[in-house]
């Protein structure tokens, strides 16, 4: 990990955390998403709001049962891309059977774009359609 990282990524959680996040400009994102760059070069977003990491948090834990041990923003993948997604929050849960599930959602909309993990099923939560 790079040095600046953790620094970085605190400062980066307390501010979302604080409410919506304005982030500098950028003409095209998939021009700089390029795999192995890094998140300061990544975030050249201009009017973006990305769902504070508190709001991700609470709509993860409707749907799966666990505890968050680690979330990050992540250039979305081509497919995401493809489909309109301009960034992700990446989050992992310890699910209550010691599980570690991988959840990327859609950083503006909090929509879920992928869900990943042994014991993902045991940790599901039933949704308002599901019941």
């Amino acid at each position: 990990m790079k040095p600046w990282a953790v620094p970085f990524l605190v400062a980066l959680s307390g501010a979302l955390a604080a409410g919506p996040f304005a982030l500098a400009e950028m003409p095209d994102p998939g021009a700089i998403f390029d795999e192995g760059d890094d998140l300061p070069d990544m975030i050249r977003l201009h009017g973006f709001d990305v769902l504070p990491l508190s709001e991700v948090a609470r709509i993860a834990a409707q749907r799966f049962e666990g505890k968050l041990i680690s979330a990050r923003l992540m250039p979305p993948s081509p497919a995401e891309h493809a489909r309109g997604v301009e960034l992700v929050h990446e989050l992992r849960l310890l699910t209550p059977g010691r599980d570690v599930l991988l959840l990327r959602l859609d950083a503006r909309s909090g929509d879920f774009l992928e869900a990943a993990g042994a014991g993902l099923t045991r940790a599901r939560r039933p949704v308002e359609s599901d019941r």
